[in-house]
């Protein structure tokens, strides 16, 4: 039953909806030790095929010997699913000891006046933390959606990668491919390498 309460109070945080930006992220981590800056990873955008090449890569790392992380979203059939080392699930004791964990973060930011994080922005921060504490070599992360201002972009990569570029989320990222490509673009850093197979674009 705790299991399930821990995800029922997960599944809450959907009533602060899709709400983009990285200040909530920024703060929540901070508060939680900035566990993004001490791991390694993999970024991964685009508008299909993220999934399975974030899933790709992670079996590869793994193959290779090292100790992967994996964060995707949504899941399929359990929560879990989301948080992945070496192709097995976090166990449903460790993500309710996590949950635990991070609840009293959101309140006190909340009660210093910071907006609550979105579900999407605590389950970002639940992987990052869980990858840290497990000591994992690399994480493979995936975007949610878009990538400028996605909460995953808090963290600055070994590589960045964008499958493609087409028309998906016009209500949050543009209108156009070109716009939704310059947000989906907004996970390459500088002096960082960027894989794409994405078409290039003549610019308007």
């Amino acid at each position: 039953m705790i299991y399930e309460q821990s995800i029922d109070y997960l599944k809450g945080l959907t009533k602060f909806g899709i709400n983009l930006g990285l200040g909530r992220i920024e703060e929540l981590l901070r508060r939680l030790g900035n566990p993004h800056r001490r791991l390694k990873i993999v970024h991964i955008g685009g508008t299909n095929g993220k999934g399975s090449t974030t899933a790709m890569v992670a079996s590869i790392l793994g193959a290779a010997g090292y100790k992967v992380g994996r964060f995707t979203s949504p899941h399929l059939h359990s929560y879990t699913e989301r948080f992945v080392i070496n192709g097995v699930a976090i166990p449903e004791i460790k993500l309710v000891e996590l949950i635990s964990y991070i609840k009293p973060f959101l309140e006190e930011m909340v009660s210093d006046g910071y907006e609550h994080p979105t579900e999407f922005e605590v389950s970002t921060a639940l992987a990052l933390v869980y990858f840290e504490r497990e000591a994992t070599d690399y994480v493979v992360l995936e975007v949610g959606m878009g990538g400028a201002i996605d909460s995953t972009n808090i963290v600055t990569p070994l590589v960045s990668v964008i499958t493609n570029v087409s028309l998906d989320h016009v209500d949050y990222l543009g209108g156009t491919v070109e716009e939704i490509a310059r947000v989906k673009a907004g996970i390459i850093k500088q002096n960082t390498p960027v894989i794409t197979a994405a078409r290039a674009l003549r610019w308007k």
